[in-house]
């Protein structure tokens, strides 16, 4: 399992570990909570694609090896529900992501190159880039397509994409209403899944789901 990730943002206020204040709060105002504590910066969200997407694959690649000459091996990519891709604006770029069959590695590292440009240029709204976590959300939107490409290529393996749900983390400080071992009763759901169960597929909280 590759739980590779940071959201690509810097605090500007220190976490509180008082978990009152979310009292009667729903999913969408928590996260909005947090999106107000931090910084979005050009370096951060190079480092949030360098350890979401390139960590993973880096992970993935020294790893294949091993998984191949298992008689039933496994890989689970923790993903989120923030890498689908109707969050996505950029038409192009959301087509291109969901076209498998066609999409290459290399064409998914100039889509990422673009973002981290345009990132810099303060052009994310402009070119269609998801708003608000925005590197956070096409690294796993990235590694997402990714997934899908082994996939293919590997039939041999089962290879998926779990999103765990909202979790109580330092990296939400703390602001999720699931527990670490919630979250990761999710993700080993589909770790466990009976021989020759689903490859190439979207878990959200243990439940098949679309990776559009």
């Amino acid at each position: 399992m590759n739980n590779a990730g940071i959201n690509g943002a810097e605090y500007v206020k220190a976490l509180d570990t008082d978990e009152k204040k979310f009292y009667g709060m729903d999913v969408n105002q928590r996260v909005e909570w947090m999106v107000k504590r931090f910084n979005e910066t050009a370096d951060a969200a190079n480092k949030c694609l360098q350890t979401n997407y390139y960590g993973t694959k880096h992970v993935t690649e020294a790893l294949l090896p091993l998984l191949q000459s298992s008689s039933d091996g496994r890989i689970v990519n923790v993903s989120s529900k923030y890498g689908q891709l109707k969050l996505i604006g950029n038409e192009e770029v959301r087509q291109e992501l969901n076209n498998v069959d066609n999409l290459t590695e290399q064409r998914l590292d100039e889509l990422l190159d673009k973002f981290l440009r345009d990132f810099e240029a303060g052009e994310v709204a402009a070119h269609g880039w998801q708003i608000g976590l925005s590197a956070y959300k096409i690294a796993k939107a990235a590694m997402n397509a990714y997934s899908r490409i082994l996939a293919t290529r590997h039939l041999e393996l089962r290879i998926n994409c779990v999103s765990p749900g909202y979790v109580k983390t330092d990296m939400s400080m703390n602001s999720g209403v699931l527990t670490p071992e919630e979250g990761a009763r999710n993700v080993v759901k589909v770790a466990l899944l009976p021989d020759g169960g689903p490859t190439g597929v979207f878990f959200v909280k243990g439940e098949e789901a679309s990776f559009e």
